[in-house]
């Protein structure tokens, strides 16, 4: 948890306004592994596949690749989210991991899976993914190159200083920029911006809470998905195989209502780096 004590002068007056932001999260430790069970949450891997079910593919039939699983029945309880299924993540392997900057909605080259009911019988699940293994050849691209298990731990989180609505929340501001005019310290970034992304970070593995980024919140400048929260973030992890292009963050984020609801079609995936 933030340390509000330590913040330095010029940002207590905010504080308040920062404590009324507060959002519970769970956060994911990821750590490799060589044998997994098909229903178990993970990232990389195989996924859990019912028999007679295709595996998901893109627009040219190429198989995607998993990058995450989740198993609600595992995961601590968080609020809308579901008590039980499996959530899916599977992205393509070309130079930008199936991510389409243009309509990043559209689940072309990834795509997002939900199944409500889970079958705990491997002999009722698919375990050959040979012609999958064979189509990942050495020129797909993946951000993860192993597969890894998942421990989850409730937090709770304030706003990012990443998050679009950053400025307008806390500083009264359009943008967090903005705010720069009226600051009458020496150096915006070094006493303001950076003292606070170091007191309240957001570069967890994480579900819900806020997002990360190394450019822009892509919601800034995107009305239709400004009421997007975050769904799932995964963040590169150097020491573990994980790299995001140059150490990079993926993020998915969902509306509200299509969270309650289940509907995961129009989820918005986004993967930037430095």
């Amino acid at each position: 948890m933030a340390d509000f004590n330590s913040l330095p002068d010029v940002i207590k007056p905010f504080v308040d306004k920062i404590k009324s932001t507060k959002k519970s999260l769970v956060e994911m430790t990821l750590t490799p592994v060589e044998d997994y069970i098909l229903w178990d949450s993970r990232v990389g891997g195989m996924p859990y596949l019912p028999l007679n079910e295709k595996y998901p593919t893109n627009i040219e039939g190429m198989p995607l690749k998993l990058l995450a699983q989740i198993n609600f029945a595992q995961m601590p309880i968080l609020e809308n989210y579901p008590e039980k299924g499996i959530l899916q993540f599977f992205i393509g392997g070309d130079d930008l991991y199936g991510a389409d900057f243009e309509h990043r909605q559209k689940q072309e080259d990834f795509r997002i899976i939900y199944w409500e009911d889970i079958i705990e019988d491997a002999s009722q699940l698919t375990q050959d993914f040979s012609a999958v293994i064979a189509a990942h050849s050495d020129d797909y691209y993946t951000p993860i190159d192993h597969q890894y298990s998942i421990e989850y731990t409730p937090a709770e989180q304030f706003i990012s200083i990443d998050d679009f609505q950053f400025g307008q929340k806390i500083l009264g501001v359009d943008n967090l920029y903005d705010y720069e005019e009226q600051f009458e310290g020496e150096d915006f970034y070094d006493e303001w911006v950076e003292p606070y992304s170091d007191t309240f970070e957001s570069g967890a593995h994480c579900i819900g809470g806020y997002p990360f980024f190394t450019q822009t919140d892509p919601r800034e400048y995107e009305e239709d998905i400004q009421q997007y929260e975050l769904l799932l973030q995964i963040n590169t992890d150097y020491e573990i195989g994980i790299m995001w292009g140059d150490m990079g963050v993926g993020n998915f984020f969902i509306h509200p209502d299509d969270l309650k609801k289940r509907d995961f079609s129009r989820v918005v995936y986004n993967w930037d780096c430095g």
